[in-house]
């Protein structure tokens, strides 16, 4: 049995960790915790046993995890891994303070400036099925965000033949709890029921993660275009890019089938079959098709995942059992 701790346990990524953990047969959760000035209370309905404490680093350490997993804000993750890591404790992050690689991102897209620059080139990013054994080395794994993980994995099959020269163009749209919980009119049921709009363009913290993740480097143009769901959860994210060589259904598949061969919460969908956010709600998988354009010299491609799952905690218990040993889909299929 592997202790672990959940920081963030009454954030809606936080509350859908604990539930997975709640049930995985490997794991013994010694502390769930609530911000700070937080209140003392039950995580799950079902589970009035599992009670969140106000957090506390010295509480953290009392719990005696062998990993704690952060469902916290940025600012918050940056200032606390350093200290958790100090005390002898892996972390597992889903907050987006070690994601980028490069410390001169922060100020710009975080608002902060980033004091650990070695933990950001010591942190594994944890998109699971893009690992290759670094996570069963690995002491800090920044879970990847929501959007990214939706595009990323549609795309980095496909790196060696996107055309740079030409724009990679990802529209993506997010049901309202990927904001997390927040008293802000913007988010309200009122303001999002019956209504549909795009928010953050070229100011939304995961485009810079999308790049990196493309390896697109500074030349080439990515348009990243985020939208607002009025839909609780998922992600659809649809992307368009052009290739350096025209390409058939065939080649595109191989790629995909090659990336994805162990791979069990991945799925790719015949050609010209495109997927929907339906398939994958509620669900620790994602779903990706494709559609060729102009005799294969150009894509859409299409994803969809749970934003809150895929997107967040189950991607971060994948990490873990990676991490741990465990198999890969322990506690969730």
């Amino acid at each position: 049995m592997t202790n672990v701790a959940v920081v963030g346990a009454t954030g809606y990524s936080g509350a859908e960790l604990t539930a997975i953990l709640a049930k995985h047969p490997h794991v013994t959760i010694t502390g769930l915790f609530s911000s700070a000035n937080g209140s003392r209370g039950p995580v799950l309905a079902a589970r009035p046993d599992l009670v969140a404490e106000p957090f506390t680093l010295d509480a953290l350490v009392a719990a005696a995890p062998e990993v704690a997993f952060l469902a916290t804000p940025n600012e918050v993750s940056a200032d606390l891994v350093p200290q958790i890591l100090d005390k002898g404790i892996k972390v597992i992050d889903l907050s987006g303070a070690f994601r980028l690689t490069q410390p001169a991102l922060y100020p710009s897209w975080y608002g902060f400036n980033h004091e650990h620059p070695g933990l950001l080139k010591e942190a594994v990013y944890g998109l699971t099925e893009m690992c290759n054994g670094e996570l069963s080395k690995a002491r800090l794994v920044a879970n990847p965000g929501c959007y990214p993980t939706s595009i990323l994995l549609a795309l980095r099959p496909l790196t060696y033949i996107l055309d740079r020269e030409q724009p990679v163009i990802c529209d993506s749209k997010s049901g309202v709890s990927g904001a997390g919980k927040k008293s802000d009119l913007a988010w309200s049921f009122a303001e999002v029921s019956g209504n549909f709009k795009a928010y953050s363009v070229g100011t939304h913290r995961h485009e810079p993660e999308i790049r990196q993740g493309l390896r697109l480097g500074d030349r080439a143009t990515l348009v990243f275009v985020p939208h607002l769901l009025p839909t609780v959860r998922g992600i659809l994210s649809t992307m368009h890019v052009a290739f350096t060589h025209a390409v058939t259904n065939e080649e595109v598949q191989q790629l995909y089938a090659d990336a994805f061969a162990n791979a069990p919460f991945v799925r790719v969908l015949p050609a010209g079959k495109l997927p929907e956010l339906k398939s994958v709600v509620n669900t620790p998988n994602a779903e990706i098709g494709f559609q060729l354009l102009q005799s294969g010299k150009r894509a859409v491609i299409v994803s969809v995942i749970d934003n809150l799952l895929k997107g967040a905690a189950s991607q971060a218990v994948q990490n873990f059992n990676r991490m741990c040993g465990f198999k890969e889909t322990e506690a969730l299929a």
